[in-house]
């Protein structure tokens, strides 16, 4: 499975604030950093204050999980959000897109990641960009497929991984993707199969419909999940590289008529810039994480034809995801012969379980178990002081022994202590001989890693 980190999560209030240690290495294969951005039209930058040191300490994962891939992404929503595209800019001259892609590769070796994700929001689309730059992104995408091959045989490293995220909407999809043409140069295809209705269609709409929900807003029946994904496998991009996006977050509207709760219901449009409800933790209109959505005590609405749920109380409706609607998903990844599925975001699942009673990452669980995979909780939520620093592990029992987290460096995941705990929980490992800094390194065997590298 892969997985977007977000960099901006470590700023949410307590105890919703995110940071690399929060990552259930179990869960994912690769681990996408978002974001970092264009700079001067020409280069490759860093995006947050901290960056650098969340790069190191998204780095440490690896100390747990080894075959862990950790991906860069560029780009974003917000990176083409004005009247002028980064990526266009960039793209449409020659002599900037050439230094852009060898700033690309020292930058990814500098930090030591896999490899580098495209999130350009959308070519031949927003940011006044031309119908040209479909083009332009396939000369994008090959240049650097190039310079990645030259850097490998000139390093003797593994070649970095390239993958990108493209649009779910057909229209979007056919203005801005030459999907054979990638698929020489991709090594994976995330497609954001969410989204696909908001505040803009003026009435309710699944934003990630499975199926047609038989709601009357406009291209309802092409705005699903299993239309997006059939339709960039018609255009030329094979199943084997594509990945099926799943939110783990949920599109909020206020009603009109708190009487009038289905699908297609009419919004509330007099509020103008405040036609959605905010999260007490996300803070953005429109948005609600699943750990939000789960403790709102909506009346949920679950055998609908969207194949997802909706819920409402009183004037408020969200379209979101769960376990059920998910694994519904996940056998349309099986069916399909998908890669495996990706994961808009961890920070939105309720990742530490204090929110709704599932335990951690309940809807990554459910995917990953759905796809035949086997989950586990080893690694452990540290506590964090409010300027982001972790200061003491937390414990996590097994019958006799516990295991702490990550901590100054060390693989707590190995450091196996004695104590007097429950004695009818199950000891799930043999012995508690970890003791002493010199044994760190040496994992027991009821420990290991996940095995292989499917998505």
């Amino acid at each position: 499975m892969v997985c977007y980190y977000t960099n901006w999560a470590q700023y949410r209030p307590s105890p919703m604030k995110f940071f690399p240690e929060d990552v259930d290495v179990s869960l994912c294969s690769h681990i996408i950093y978002a974001f970092s951005r264009i700079e001067n039209e020409k280069k490759l930058d860093l995006f947050e204050w901290n960056d650098d040191k969340m790069y190191a300490r998204i780095m440490d994962l690896k100390k747990v999980n080894p075959k862990l891939m950790i991906l860069l992404a560029v780009g974003g929503w917000k990176h083409e959000s004005g009247t002028t595209s980064p990526f266009s800019i960039m793209v449409n001259n020659d002599v900037n897109r050439g230094k852009f892609v060898k700033s690309v590769v020292k930058l990814l070796r500098n930090y030591k990641f896999d490899g580098f994700d495209l999130d350009w929001e959308f070519p031949g689309g927003r940011g006044n960009s031309p119908a040209k730059d479909k083009q332009m992104f396939t000369v994008l995408v090959k240049e650097l497929s190039v310079a990645f091959e030259k850097d490998a045989l000139e390093s003797g490293k593994p070649a970095l991984l390239l993958t990108a995220a493209v649009a779910s909407a057909y229209d979007v999809v056919d203005a801005g993707y030459e999907a054979k043409e990638l698929s020489k140069y991709l090594h994976l295809l995330h497609i954001m199969a969410y989204d696909l209705h908001g505040t803009w269609d003026k009435v309710t709409g699944h934003h990630a419909a499975l199926k047609y929900d038989g709601g009357k807003s406009p291209k309802r029946k092409e705005y699903t999940v299993e239309y997006a994904v059939e339709h960039w496998i018609k255009k030329g991009f094979p199943p084997s590289k594509i990945t099926l996006g799943l939110a783990t977050y949920g599109r909020s509207f206020y009603l009109e008529d708190e009487d009038d709760h289905g699908l297609s219901a009419d919004i509330d449009i007099s509020k103008k810039d405040d036609l959605a409800p905010k999260g007490a933790f996300t803070r953005e209109a429109g948005l609600l994480a699943y750990y939000e959505i789960c403790s709102m005590g909506l009346t949920v609405i679950q055998n609908n034809k969207a194949g997802a749920p909706y819920g409402y109380k009183k004037t408020v409706w969200v379209s979101y995801d769960d376990a059920i609607s998910l694994t519904n998903k996940s056998q349309l990844i099986k069916d399909k012969k998908l890669a495996g599925a990706m994961f808009w975001a961890l920070d939105m699942d309720d990742f530490n379980g204090k929110q709704c009673g599932q335990g951690r990452y309940p809807l990554l669980s459910a995917v990953k178990t759905a796809l035949g995979g086997k989950v586990k909780t080893e690694n452990l939520i540290t506590e964090e002081t409010r300027s982001g620093e972790i200061v003491i592990p937390k414990p996590m029992y097994n019958g006799k022994c516990y295991a702490v987290g990550l901590w100054k460096g060390y693989p707590g995941m190995d450091i196996w202590l004695q104590v007097n705990v429950n004695e009818n929980l199950i000891d799930v490992t043999s012995t508690c001989k970890h003791k002493h800094k010199h044994e760190f390194k040496k994992r027991p065997k009821t420990k290991s890693t996940p095995e292989g590298q499917n998505v």
